[in-house]
């Protein structure tokens, strides 16, 4: 089997199934932001700062702000309000072989991390305004304790305000040392070592994509417990440069080999898990 270094490449972790429809159809799902497996997604930084902030507050003046926070959606009103357009993204890790990522994305370890060429990736977001590519950062306990005095001094400064209005000026000053909430996730989610190419969808900018590459229309699909949107992103061929076996696939590299061969896909690597995890 052969081996080659990972540094140029950026893996997405899914299903045999998802796999295989990449592979036949040349595209990646941009998957709503709202709709990703995290119930957390874009709003874990601003609940551990809430979560902190309320510590702090040892006297509880905020107690309102606070309860309002914990209300289910009322953070997403503000970070990624509905109504408006949401970012689509595909996600990537820069980890050919990560736990994590194989359990909640590859179908427990049955499925595989297809390898992508991330310059090539890099490319496609030059001149394009609605597209980038980020690594997410990872943002500690610590480093949000380190912001709540001046945040809540901030606050308790102006107590004539609601306690809706607090909260929403509390995100901004949050925002103002973490600007990215599509691009943050708290500490707990290290492991997965992601990266991610966004796409505002809807935006009024015109995209110029290289040969090979085209954005579809927003297209709808169903889960077991409702309906998202995804915006297909064809890729040429020749940007997969190596697939991973999931730790629980059944190993078969004739087969893996020849399915390669009857999709059109030369020169792509295969390599197995060596996680360990079972």
């Amino acid at each position: 089997m052969n081996t080659t270094g990972d540094d140029n490449l950026i893996f997405h972790y899914c299903s045999t199934q998802s796999a295989l429809s990449i592979l036949k159809n040349q595209e990646l799902w941009m998957t709503n932001i709202r709709n990703m497996n995290d119930s957390n997604e874009t709003i874990g930084v601003y609940t551990l700062f809430f979560d902190l902030m309320r510590q702090h507050d040892e006297n509880n003046l905020l107690g309102e702000m606070y309860n309002i926070a914990d209300m289910p959606g009322t953070i997403q009103l503000d970070e990624n309000c509905l109504g408006s357009y949401a970012e689509h993204v595909v996600c990537f890790s820069k980890d050919p072989d990560s736990v994590s990522q194989w359990i909640s994305y590859a179908d427990d370890g049955h499925g595989l991390a297809i390898g992508f060429d991330e310059d090539r990736i890099i490319n496609i977001t030059s001149n394009n305004k609605a597209l980038s590519y980020l690594g997410i950062t990872y943002v500690d306990k610590e480093s949000v304790k380190s912001s709540i005095p001046t945040i809540y001094k901030n606050l308790i400064e102006h107590p004539n305000q609601g306690a809706w209005e607090m909260m929403f000026q509390a995100m901004q000053q949050i925002r103002s040392i973490y600007p990215l909430g599509i691009a943050c996730k708290t500490w707990h989610y290290a492991s997965e070592n992601e990266t991610r190419l966004i796409y505002k969808y809807n935006s009024d900018d015109s995209i110029v994509l290289p040969d090979g590459w085209e954005i579809k229309k927003c297209q709808a699909y169903a889960k077991r417990n409702m309906i998202n949107t995804y915006i297909p992103l064809k890729f040429p061929k020749d940007i997969i440069r190596k697939i991973v076996i999931g730790p629980k696939y059944q190993k078969n590299y004739y087969e893996m080999e020849m399915a390669l061969e009857v999709l059109g896909f030369t020169n792509v690597i295969i390599e197995e898990s060596t996680s360990g995890y079972r």
